[in-house]
Parts: structure tokens; sequence; C-alpha cells
């Protein structure tokens, strides 16, 4: 009989405790699915897509903890289109060329599923495609890379199909040694003159900063006759100058450029969308963009020539801009 007292009074003291314990873990669940987990890729280290999502991820999540933003280190622009054509990854940063393609299944896009579900959410910048090398190398002009150890970017990159591209127009493409290598390892490769040049498809990039203030870089120019060769063959790419400074001691240079997006899956949320690019757009939170990364200084809207390429623009980012009253199309 007093066994039995002593479970009872056992019970007792235990049901709240068990009440309590199974209320906090309802609780947990739905806090946990209060947060809206992001993935968002970039490039592998050393390449500017890397710090730009880094520096965009850590912002965002600090300041609006609702979102989770993680960051997914990739080849670069190629593979995050393909990532996100598979339903990888939630953001990427992707050349505008590659949007078109992935609507049409061209080029490095053909097997995989149609492009209809990328949205556009801003401008991320607008990349430049050059080769970079030693100040002492014998590599002065584009031709000056035949018979060269070049590395033309890491597998799945932007970098590979702008460099390829670019070489292909000029002629150039069979007539290198080609390397696959990520940025770092290239610019460390350079360095060790285990390679001869390497490609780039931003600026400043982190592979080619940390080369022009040890070794010091020489970045090749394209002449006017070159670049006329360029953008006849990939009319996508147009001419403009790297301004002088931009890396240590290298001067202003002409080469191809073409606009990188920040690009969406059309399954994020519109809330998501909405507030991630209300944040990002505000003044004091771009110029903390920009400091972290001066690519992130150069982000805008652009919505017209984004829809030009085929693809919408997110309907989170659309309503922002269209309150903001910067809506273009």
């Amino acid at each position: 009989m007093k066994r039995i007292r002593y479970i009872s009074r056992k019970l007792n003291w235990l049901m709240p405790a068990m009440v309590i314990a199974l209320a906090f873990g309802m609780i947990i669940p739905t806090v946990s699915e209060a947060k809206e987990n992001i993935s968002f890729g970039g490039s592998s280290p050393g390449g500017m897509m890397y710090y730009l999502v880094g520096a965009a991820g850590n912002i965002i999540t600090r300041d609006l903890p609702e979102y989770n933003i993680t960051q997914v280190t990739t080849g670069g622009s190629t593979e995050n289109c393909k990532r996100l054509l598979k339903g990888e990854l939630d953001m990427g940063i992707v050349y505008g060329p590659h949007v078109y393609m992935a609507l049409h299944n061209q080029g490095p896009f053909k097997d995989f599923p149609k492009g209809t579900m990328l949205r556009g959410i801003a401008k991320a910048y607008e990349g430049a495609s050059y080769a970079v090398t030693l100040p002492d190398s014998d590599i002065k002009s584009m031709n000056d890379l035949i018979g060269k150890k070049v590395a033309l970017g890491p597998p799945g990159s932007g970098t590979v199909f702008n460099s390829s591209n670019v070489l292909r127009a000029l002629g150039l493409l069979d007539k290198i040694k080609p390397q696959m290598l990520s940025f770092a390892d290239a610019g460390r490769a350079v360095e060790n003159r285990q390679i001869d040049a390497f490609f780039q498809s931003s600026a400043p990039a982190g592979a080619v900063v940390k080369l022009a203030e040890t070794k010091g870089a020489y970045v090749v120019p394209f002449t006017d006759e070159e670049m006329a060769k360029i953008v006849k063959e990939y009319p996508f790419y147009y001419t403009a100058t790297m301004k002088a400074g931009v890396y240590k001691n290298v001067p202003a240079t002409q080469m191809p450029y073409l606009t990188v997006y920040w690009v969406g899956h059309e399954r994020v949320s519109e809330q998501a969308i909405y507030d991630i690019t209300k944040h990002v757009m505000q003044p004091d939170i771009k110029k903390q963009l920009g400091e972290a990364h001066k690519g992130w200084k150069q982000m805008a809207p652009d919505t017209k020539r984004f829809m030009n390429l085929g693809a919408p623009v997110h309907p989170g980012a659309e309503k922002y801009y269209k309150e903001a009253g910067v809506w273009e199309e």
C-alpha cells in the first residue's frame, strides 16, 4: 500500500514536468519551421563570387534572423546555373548569357531542364574576362599565350565558359596547353611558375589581388581588333575598360565584359525575396556590402535588361522595386 502511495506521489511530480517537456517539444519544431533555409551558390575560394556570397550571406543572416543563408562553394556561374536548374540551389550568382542559354537548352545546359524556374533578383556586377601572368613573363599580348600552360578556370565555372569563348573567337583555344584549376590554386601556380597564366572573370578577384600584392600581376590587354572579333562571335560581350588601380600597379586595361546577376529559384518564397531585396538595397546595407567586397557596389535592379534575357524577375523583388519606384520594363 505504501509503495502504491509512493508511486502515486512520483507520478504527481512527474506529470507537470512531462507536460512542460511536451510543450517545449511542440514549440521547438515551430521555431525551426519559421526559419527559412536558403542555399546560395558562389564560386570556389579565390573567386569573386565566393566572397560576394559570403558577404551577403553574413549580412542577411545577421539582420534577418528568420532566413538562414548557407553559402555553397561551387565552380562558379555554370555550376550555379546547373544546380538551380536541378533544384539543388535556392539562389546563385549567374552570368546573363547563362540565363539565356538555360532557357533555350543551349551550350552547357542542353541536357538540363529548361530554365523556366529562374527568377531575377538583382544585377550583381559587370564581369570582365582576362588573363593574368607575372610582370616579368614574356606574355604581353593574347597571341603570346600560344604554346603556354594556361588555367582556364575551375571545372564547371563561368570562367571556363568565358575563357574558352574568348580564346575560340581569337583562334587560340587549340593553341594553348589548357589547365583546370581553382582560382586560388591557379594564382599559386603562376606565382610558383608551374603554369604561365590564368584566366579570371571578375575584378577585383582574391587570387589576382594576392598575386599583385606579392609577386606582382600583369593583366593581358585586348586590342580593338581582338575585341571586334569577340563581340562579333559572342554578342553578349561588350567592350569596356578595367580601371587603373583595381589591382596594385595594374594600369587601365581594355577587355570583354558581360552582366552578372543574382538569380533565385522560383520556389523561394515571395516574402523571403521581398525582405532580402528590400534590406540589401537600403543605402546603409549596400554600403556595408560594398565595404565587404567592392563588387557589391555595382548592385542594381537592372530589371529591364534581365527580362530581355527571357526570364521574369522574382515576384518578391518585383514587389519591392515597384514600391521603391525603380521598376523598369
